[in-house]
């Protein structure tokens, strides 16, 4: 597992002759081997776990539809709103994958679990504090967001329940964070399974009627993911502190140290601010887009759905480089991290090539498989010809955007991801849609021409080099040390 180290210089948990199996397949040094093969063995797991990810909504959808419209209407009037708290969460988080990637390529475990620790006890507070805010807010925020008479009720009470559940899903979101960054990406898709498998069954026990249970209907969606969500973070947790992964948080690590807090708030806001910018964005773009009608409308949301899944082999493969960079940053090997940047941008383009030919053959039945009426399907079927176009940019601008991630240097990634929505696609739109007067076809033109011109700055920006410096400290020297480790002794 660790190469180039002496076994002998290392903690148990880190020598492979104490090593159980479970260990063994749970954990990855990735500073030594096949880059190609690591970067497969960890973005598989990431792909299929976000797949599950993308059910939990889809099942919600599937069994309040058979509520009604409005308890269809209240997760999707709620979703910006949800989307910017987890944009929080999530992007803090990436502080935990950055520091436990480089302080465990630098072999310094302990400072990788202190930092772990702290990651745990920070986002634990604030998503208690978001929470406490959130429910107080939700019926204002409802109102705000036009919700009429007729929503009003499922809407903010679907949003009060997520809300107060969000230290379970940030809790999920740290679990995932960290154990990437160690290169263990199959426990968090493992975890994820079980908890969707849970789901499938609490959304049907809590939502309808069963027997003297009364049902609780939109709560009872919203409950559901809470529930699984919390199963999730408490098996996690326990993994975490139980010292079975390769990550081991002790209870004196979740003491607050200042400076180890604002080293997470400084590599983590940024990230968080570039996913809040970017959901903002789309929340702007679908108001604009409402201004065509509802047909454009439902084709930019049937679209937006395939779009995702044919990015996911790009998102996996963004976050198993996030994790090689780091990893190789921190033990000192920056040729060796540029190599599987380098590696992850050609796997992914690849992937996206093909989806891209994928989408255009099959443009009109994709849009079918979704709706049946013909303007949609008309509008549907040239947006997925225009936007298959840039699915390669945005293979290469996944993994970049894993690359300053996974150094640390996340300013860069949240410019990349503003400066798509904000600096080129959002003023594409007006300027080919309304002044131009081209449409739906502006819109469509939009996005390919947004994602090219931000990969292709992007990797400008890499090409200069400037996120191969670490940005963990280096170790003090140690009071004694042994001649055979080629350290002097200090008096």
């Amino acid at each position: 597992m660790l190469t180039n180290v002496n076994s002998h210089a290392l903690p148990a948990e880190y020598n492979p002759a104490m090593l159980g199996k479970r260990q063994r397949i749970s954990t990855a040094d990735l500073t030594s081997g096949p880059i190609t093969r690591s970067l497969f063995r960890l973005a598989w797991p990431v792909v299929l776990a976000n797949l599950l990810q993308t059910s939990y909504s889809f099942v919600n959808m599937l069994w309040l539809g058979r509520l009604g419209k409005s308890a269809v209407a209240a997760p999707t009037i709620s979703w910006p709103l949800v989307f910017l708290m987890m944009s929080i969460g999530g992007g803090l988080t990436v502080a935990g994958t950055a520091l436990v990637a480089q302080y465990t390529g630098a072999r310094r475990p302990e400072e990788a679990n202190e930092a772990a620790g702290q990651v745990v006890a920070f986002v634990a507070i604030l998503a208690a504090a978001l929470a406490a805010v959130g429910v107080l807010a939700a019926r204002p925020l409802m109102l705000l967001m036009g919700a009429g008479p007729d929503l009003l009720r499922d809407a903010t009470t679907y949003l009060c329940v997520t809300y107060a559940g969000l230290p379970a899903l940030f809790g999920t979101y740290v679990v995932t964070a960290l154990l990437n960054g160690v290169g263990d990406t199959f426990t968090p898709m493992v975890l994820m399974g079980l908890s969707v498998v849970a789901n499938v069954g609490l959304d049907w026990l809590l939502i309808f009627k069963h027997g003297s249970f009364p049902g609780w209907g939109v709560a009872g969606a919203a409950a559901a993911s809470v529930f699984c969500q919390a199963g999730v973070t408490a098996v996690g947790m326990y993994l975490l502190f139980s010292g079975r992964l390769r990550v081991h948080i002790r209870p004196r690590h979740l003491r607050l140290r200042w400076k180890r807090v604002k080293e997470i708030v400084a590599i983590g806001l940024p990230s968080s601010v570039g996913q809040s910018g970017t959901a903002l964005g789309f929340a702007v773009m679908m108001g604009t887009l409402a201004r065509f009608g509802t047909a454009v409308v439902g084709a930019f949301g049937i679209g937006n759905r395939i779009i995702s899944v044919a990015l996911m082999p790009a998102t996996g493969l963004g976050q198993a480089t996030a994790a090689m960079v780091g990893q190789n940053l921190g033990a000192e090997k920056p040729d060796r991290a540029q190599r599987a940047a380098w590696t992850g941008m050609v796997i992914s383009a690849g992937f996206l090539v093909v989806a891209s030919a994928f989408v255009y053959v099959l443009r009109g039945s994709l849009v079918r498989l979704f709706i049946a009426d013909a303007e949609v399907v008309q509008l549907g079927a040239p947006m997925f010809s225009v936007t298959a176009l840039a699915f390669p940019f945005m293979a290469i601008l996944q993994v970049i955007i894993g690359t300053y991630q996974g150094s640390g240097h996340t300013f860069y990634s949240m410019f990349f991801d503003l400066f798509r929505l904000w600096g080129l696609r959002v003023p594409l739109v007006y300027l080919l849609g309304f002044t131009l007067n081209m449409g739906a076809s502006g819109v469509w033109w939009s996005m390919p021409l947004s994602n090219a011109g931000t990969a292709v700055l992007a990797l400008g920006f890499f090409l200069t080099g400037n996120w191969k410096h670490r940005v963990i400290k280096e170790a003090p020297l140690p009071v004694e040390a042994t001649v055979e480790e080629g350290i002097p002794l200090q008096r």
